[in-house]
């Protein structure tokens, strides 16, 4: 309780409300005092926390009085017993003046209060009560919860301002300060927000990192506003942020990759598979639609996606052996204003069918790299490497496994046979022996049959002819062949044609056959053979009477590696022909007879040496020449004939007559 005391002087006018009741005479006792001289005024400050209970004594008005004035009677106040803000909340006992309260005060609502009390002697207590304030409110906020909306695309240091508290204490029981809780935090997970608070600036809620909506789309706070009793009181705000939904997510498919199976028999139209994307976004900005990216995927366009549902449909008829795998690059978007995409890859692989027949490939292992296999190889060499495929892979379709494929070798007689090598590989070898020359051309046939329900085949026929091998030796005819020639013949004439046949294949170096003559040095003087037609024919003049038979030995050799060779024998009889006259052993023959020698008196014998056929050196040749040349002889061995003495012999034998002229050289034969 606080006294404060104030000497005054009593002044009309002064004062507080018209007294009424007992007021009235202290007016009448002040207007005097007023009008007479001047009345002593003193002034009384009180002071009582509030909230008190009832009864609490708050102050004595005579403690306003100077010492030891003890005022006789009482005091008179100015407060009526009416309306009283002082009376309604103190009790004033007039008689003693005893101030008590006469309820709890408020100084929210009231702080002070003021009256006057003066004595019968004219004094006059200015009584002051001041209502102490205690800290008995807490801080209080104009609303209890409050809903911000901010975006989510805030930056960070965005401020938002919130409203103070208000505190009816005053001085340092008022709003001291602020604290901010954040309800529903993530642990270890740095704050959204802040408050500042300066005064005198307002008291704004400031952004420290970027919202998201899809993760939290409310975020509730208290602001929590305490003042400076001991101990505080606080009052709390519940602050809620409602996340604004921008366009900051792109559509999410549901998986990172698609993958799919479909047979390659499936019709247009049928669903492969669904997508699902999904967007957080609200509205427009979370609604997806579907499309496949023709430029990265698909541009033959065997695929089509529903815009709405995501599902994945068949557009065109597959074929799993011109692809057996599609990707395609479906792309989700939203429908913001600027629109956000993402894409996912979806992977189709196509089923096989049995819907193809089985390929057969030969690769030639022979030495000419074709169809041709030499007579002389053994069991067991390689003809060919065969190798079966089927475009179906036999996936594990209803169909069957039509990838197992089996391979027969139809034909050949047993001369070839299939070995399997694995893996769809076979190779044609020589099963048998194989003779060109008994059969050079075999009609093979390679069938080859998948393991489809109903399997299919497929055929390759196979023409394999034997190569020849340089097997066969030229032959002759007979071994012996005999001929005969004249000797008159000219060089070049043909005494015989001589041939030889060789089984070898015709065309062939094998089978080409080339002819040559051996033997005695010289008979192949003489004769000669051309070595391509096997015609024989004379190289020079024959002379029976030197070598009337001529024996040689034919050659007949192919023209294989190495070569193959036959001989036959030749004989060739040189026939004789008139061309050689009569020789005598002496040119001149000398006789004696007498004179008169009886007629038909040997004179002289004579007789040639051998049998020569000759012509005069200058003699010609032919018919004519020979008929002039015997008249000639003629007339020279006729009696009485000039030339008579020159001819000195005569020899008649047989058809032809010998006649020697006296000339060495002329020597005739006369027919």
């Amino acid at each position: 309780m606080e006294l404060r005391l104030r000497a005054g002087r009593c002044r009309a006018g002064q004062g507080g409300a018209p007294p009424t009741g007992r007021a009235l005479p202290l007016l009448l006792l002040w207007l005097c005092a007023a009008g007479g001289g001047a009345a002593p005024v003193y002034n009384l400050s009180l002071a009582v926390d509030e909230g008190l209970p009832a009864e609490t004594l708050v102050g004595d008005i005579r403690a306003g009085l100077p010492p030891g004035a003890d005022p006789p009677g009482g005091f008179l106040l100015s407060e009526g017993s009416g309306e009283s803000a002082v009376l309604a909340d103190f009790h004033v006992q007039p008689e003693t003046g005893i101030i008590r309260t006469a309820r709890r005060l408020d100084r929210e609502r009231r702080a002070r209060y003021s009256f006057a009390a003066a004595t019968l002697r004219g004094e006059v207590v200015q009584v002051e009560i001041a209502v102490t304030d205690v800290n008995d409110h807490p801080p209080r906020f104009p609303k209890d919860s409050l809903q911000l909306n901010i975006s989510e695309l805030s930056p960070p240091g965005t401020a938002f301002r919130l409203p103070a508290a208000r505190d009816p204490d005053g001085g340092g029981f008022g709003t001291q300060g602020y604290a901010l809780l954040e309800e529903g935090g993530a642990a270890g997970e740095p704050p959204l927000f802040q408050l500042r608070y300066v005064r005198p600036e307002p008291l704004e809620l400031v952004l420290l990192r970027r919202l998201d909506r899809e993760r939290a789309d409310v975020h509730r706070l208290v602001v929590e506003a305490w003042d400076g009793g001991s101990p505080r009181r606080r009052g709390r705000l519940r602050v809620s942020v409602r996340v604004l939904d921008e366009n900051d997510n792109a559509p999410a498919f549901s998986r990172g990759e698609y993958r799919a199976r479909l047979r390659e028999d499936a019709p247009p139209g049928t669903a492969v598979c669904r997508l699902r994307a999904t967007d957080p976004d609200l509205g427009a900005n979370g609604e997806v639609r579907y499309a496949i990216n023709r430029r990265q995927s698909d541009p033959d366009g065997y695929f089509a996606v529903e815009e709405r549902s995501g599902v994945l449909r068949l557009r065109r008829p597959l074929d799993r052996e011109a692809r057996a795998l599609h990707r395609l690059v479906v792309e989700a978007r939203d429908g913001g204003a600027q629109p956000e995409v993402s894409s996912v890859l979806v992977s189709v692989a196509v089923l096989d069918v049995n819907d193809n027949r089985p390929s057969i490939r030969l690769l030639y292992l022979t030495e000419t790299g074709g169809p041709r296999v030499s007579e002389g190889a053994r069991p067991g060499d390689y003809v060919a490497r065969v190798s079966v495929s089927d475009a179906d892979d036999g996936g594990g379709d209803a169909e069957g496994d039509g990838g197992s494929i089996s391979l027969v070798l139809l034909g050949g007689d047993g001369a070839f046979a299939l070995r399997e090598a694995g893996a769809g590989v076979f190779f044609l070898c020589v099963a048998g022996p194989l003779d060109r020359e008994s059969r050079d051309l075999y009609e093979l046939r390679l069938v080859a049959t998948d393991g489809g329900t109903p399997p299919l085949s497929a055929e390759e026929p196979l023409l394999l002819r034997v190569a020849d091998l340089n097997d066969e030796t030229p032959a002759f005819p007979q071994p012996h062949y005999r001929a005969a020639v004249s000797e008159a013949a000219s060089p070049g004439t043909a005494v015989l044609r001589l041939s030889a046949s060789d089984a070898d294949e015709p065309g062939s170096p094998n089978a080409e056959v080339r002819y040559a003559l051996e033997g005695d040095a010289a008979a192949l003087a003489l004769l000669r053979i051309d070595a391509r037609s096997g015609a024989v024919s004379t190289r020079a003049r024959l002379d029976r009477e030197r070598q009337a038979a001529l024996e040689l030995r034919v050659v007949a050799r192919d023209g294989g590696v190495p070569p193959r060779a036959a001989a036959c024998r030749l004989s060739v009889r040189v026939e004789d022909a008139n061309d050689n006259e009569p020789r005598f052993e002496r040119a001149v023959y000398r006789a004696r007879m007498p004179e008169h020698a009886a007629r038909g008196r040997r004179l002289l014998q004579v007789s040639p040496s051998r049998p020569l056929i000759a012509r005069p050196r200058s003699a010609p040749h032919g018919p004519a020449s020979a008929a002039a040349a015997l008249e000639r002889l003629r007339s020279m061995a006729r009696p009485g004939s000039r030339e008579r003495g020159r001819c000195s012999a005569v020899k008649q034998g047989g058809p032809r007559t010998a006649i020697r002229t006296s000339a060495p050289s002329d020597a005739f034969l006369v027919p």
